[in-house]
């Protein structure tokens, strides 16, 4: 019964995504000549958009080291492709569900198929979620105040998208950090959360405090594996910088392709940071559509009009659709294969 509403979900989720990706791409191209569009991309510099790749090749390869050292330090075996694979499954869970919700319950799934245990599981994927938003929200702070300056000029109403984005991406980094690193706050805030379910009058109430109550003590148990291995917290950290870093920096790789003339790698980089977070708080699967009106809006500071949809598509094209394509085709095989296994035990 599960597996059915599990797979419903995934249909749903898919035909939202597909759809998503049509009416965007209809929208964006509307209008536009083809032919002409086609012979820029045609006439582009292979090696920079190798580049690009190669960025998010590092990106995942990021994730995946982080994943790996995290199970590791809890006491679990994986190995590198092993870890791989969690990347790339949350990678395209994240890419098909709305907020990236899929991504870290899959990862999770994956690893259980794999003996690891779910509290170990758990609290790896915490760990590299925290690492994730605290490098992410650092980068796009950053970015947004090194270049306001310029941002001002194109950012218009994006202004209240980039605040709300960066917002619930601080709250949630907070909330979760509260919850592992003060068992007093965090008790606090988890009779709070349950006198609200109650005043609500909200259905499963009792269980979904039971829940978050289980959740809190493998936060707090977390909270001492911290403080426990502070130097590799310190190595997880860099390696998400060196992964995010590689993931900011794909635009300027484009720019790069279309042979337009020098421009900063920083400001670039910074613009991208601003660009993610105002778009990944949005509930909508990949940020699709808001990442291509986005890219629009902020990046015309740095492209010209005629090259603008040009470098929107190859950027995107890159950074997300390629890799949404190759990490569903792993994923499948992947799940294909363990359940042929499963069939001969």
């Amino acid at each position: 019964m599960k597996s059915n509403i599990f797979s419903v979900r995934v249909l749903i989720n898919a035909a939202l995504f597909v759809g998503l990706i049509a009416l965007t791409f209809f929208i964006l191209l509307h209008g536009q000549n083809v032919s002409d569009l086609t012979a820029v991309l045609c006439s582009v510099r292979v090696r920079y958009l190798l580049l690009a790749a190669g960025c998010m090749c590092i990106f995942l390869l990021c994730e995946a080291i982080n994943i790996r050292r995290c199970l590791q330090l809890l006491g679990c075996k994986c190995g590198l492709l092993q870890s791989i694979r969690y990347a790339l499954t949350g990678f395209f869970f994240s890419s098909v569900t709305p907020s990236a919700s899929g991504g870290q319950p899959m990862q999770l799934y994956a690893m259980h198929r794999d003996h690891v245990p779910v509290s170990h599981g758990t609290l790896a994927l915490l760990i590299q979620f925290c690492s994730f938003q605290t490098i992410t929200v650092t980068f796009a702070i950053a970015g947004f105040v090194s270049q306001y300056a310029l941002l001002s000029q194109e950012i218009g109403g994006f202004l209240y998208f980039f605040l709300l984005g960066a917002s619930i991406n601080i709250l949630l980094l907070l909330f979760t950090l509260t919850a592992i690193l003060s068992r007093r706050l965090s008790s606090l805030l988890l009779h709070a959360v349950c006198g609200i379910l109650r005043v609500f009058h909200i259905k499963r109430a009792a269980d979904i405090a039971c829940s978050l109550t289980e959740q809190l003590s493998l936060y707090h148990r977390s909270a001492v594996c911290l403080r426990q291995n502070k130097p590799v917290i310190c190595r997880v950290l860099s390696v998400t910088a060196v992964q995010i870093l590689a993931f900011y920096s794909i635009p300027y790789w484009v720019y790069l392709s279309l042979g337009l003339p020098l421009c900063s790698f920083w400001m670039i980089a910074c613009t991208q940071a601003v660009l993610h977070v105002a778009v990944s708080a949005l509930p909508l699967p990949g940020a699709v559509g808001a990442s291509e009106g986005g890219f629009l809006l902020l990046f015309q500071a740095f492209f010209p009009a005629a090259a603008l949809h040009d470098a929107m598509l190859l950027s995107r094209g890159v950074s997300f659709y390629l890799f949404v394509a190759l990490s569903g085709i792993v994923t499948a095989f992947s799940i294909c294969r363990q359940k042929k296994n499963s069939e001969t035990i």
